[in-house]
């Protein structure tokens, strides 16, 4: 007997619509030539629109993490300054990235469960004076949303580029680079883009452009360094971009892409919304504690303690086995301690909470009644 398939309810990847799948199982399309350009350019265009910017967009076969790097040791340059905010894992891969391609790394730790207050980033950058301020949007080890436009602003104003970690806000929260002044954006195809792992779609404003060309030493490396996807992209009419492009991820993307301008992107955050709250409210109803204020809780991820005397693995290990539902554990202090559930892009629907919390409820019951 075949068993179920898991329901990922992790915070990425997502579940992928058969619509995207049906795209990514296309005949694999030569990447470049007159048959594939004008849709590439139809493509670029949606990242474009998606990340609201009329900058440069990469779509870099890669990881997430590849799409940061490339953003950050381009804006940084090689041994260029940089501050970064840390206040989850994520912040601290921010830092752990910087810190491979320059020594001059500040930081400013911010408590693992409150955002970055813009008033204190702007103080820190007065006494620091980096050039380059780095930070996560939404972090998806604490669930906490740091304030991205107010934060740029406090850099803006000390003339500080932006570098923006958005792989798991992009597609289910609000992110407008040129509006919010950001030097350079980064994401990836898998999470609020509900389309396969694989591409690191990067963004860099013409401004960016402008910081990025008045670095003292360009960065070091050639893939994962944008001043060579750039020159390809102004320089190779034909093939504008350095490598052999990921074609049947971006087609994938480009079907979810679709999808996701049909649905509108207010619904689309509004639906995050909701089921963020439909998610936490039940879940404290389970006796649940919610690691992240509402105030500032992200709208595509809930990190929450479990009740006492429950186990986070336990329970995680039940909801797999009895429910098929694949929730995470906490990272880092919080191993062991917390349980993760993602509700981007395709999992932030109320059917799917409502599916969740009856898993979480009859799991606790079994989990409880267990012996240990």
């Amino acid at each position: 007997m075949t068993e179920k398939p898991l329901e990922l309810l992790i915070p990425g990847p997502v579940p992928v619509h058969h619509d995207v799948l049906e795209a990514m199982g296309q005949p694999v399309r030569q990447h470049y030539g007159p048959e594939w350009l004008p849709f590439y350019e139809e493509f670029t265009g949606k990242l474009r629109r998606i990340f609201s910017t009329t900058g440069s967009v990469y779509p870099i076969p890669a990881s997430g993490s590849g799409g940061l790097e490339a953003m950050l040791a381009t804006l940084i340059g090689a041994d260029g300054t940089v501050g970064v905010i840390v206040n989850g894992f994520f912040g601290n891969r921010l830092l752990n990235i910087a810190r491979a391609h320059t020594p001059h790394v500040e930081v400013l730790p911010v408590p693992y469960d409150r955002p970055a207050d813009p008033d204190d980033v702007r103080a820190w950058l007065r006494e620091r004076r980096v050039r380059v301020l780095a930070f996560v949007h939404s972090d998806t080890s604490t669930g906490v949303l740091n304030p991205a436009p107010e934060i740029a602003a406090a850099a803006h104003g000390e003339g500080v580029a932006v570098a923006l970690d958005a792989v798991s806000s992009l597609g289910g929260a609000p992110v407008l680079t040129d509006a919010w002044r950001l030097t350079a954006v980064a994401t990836a195809s898998q999470k609020c883009l509900e389309s396969p792992p694989g591409l690191a779609p990067v963004a860099v404003t013409e401004a960016g452009w402008d910081f990025i060309e008045r670095a003292a030493s360009p960065a070091r490396g050639w893939y994962l360094n944008l001043r060579t996807w750039r020159r390809y992209e102004k320089e190779w009419a034909g093939h504008p971009y350095p490598v052999t492009l990921a074609s049947n991820n971006i087609v994938a993307l480009d079907r979810a892409l679709d999808r996701i301008f049909a649905e509108g992107l207010e619904a689309r955050y509004e639906r995050h919304r909701r089921a963020a709250a439909l998610l936490r409210e039940g879940l404290e109803r389970c006796g649940f504690t919610i690691f992240a204020d509402r105030r500032w809780a992200s709208p595509t991820v809930t990190v929450a303690y479990p009740p006492e005397g429950v186990q986070a693995g336990a329970l995680i290990e039940a909801l797999r086995v009895r429910h098929r539902i694949a929730a995470a554990g906490g990272l880092e202090h919080l191993t062991g301690r917390v349980i993760r559930i993602g509700h981007l892009g395709n999992q932030a629907t109320p059917e799917t909470m409502r599916r969740v919390l009856g898993a979480v409820e009859a799991s606790l019951k079994a989990t409880v009644s267990s012996p240990h």
